[in-house]
């Protein structure tokens, strides 16, 4: 099965500040993924990397097939997420 979600020795730097390393996961068609985990584990960078909003430092970021750093608007219009502060 192919995966949807791919991460392979994902890599990120702020400065001299290492908030990810060597992450590596994988999530398939028609699987419920969730990120949990306390305040500055990385949760957030890691949407931000997958969705294209930041690049990473080395490594690679896929959702459905495509380069996160080259997302298409045809892939956003095929996702869907829900964030801990989305509303009002």
């Amino acid at each position: 099965m192919a995966a949807v979600i791919e991460m392979n020795h994902l890599k990120k730097q702020f400065g001299n500040k290492t908030v990810l390393s060597d992450i590596s996961f994988s999530v398939g068609k028609g699987k419920i993924f969730g990120l949990l985990g306390p305040s500055g584990a990385g949760k957030t960078t890691i949407i931000k990397i997958l969705t294209g909003q930041i690049r990473p430092t080395d490594g690679t970021a896929k959702l459905l097939g495509i380069d996160s750093t080259k997302l298409t608007d045809y892939a956003y219009s095929s996702i869907g997420m829900v964030l801990d502060e989305s509303g009002g």
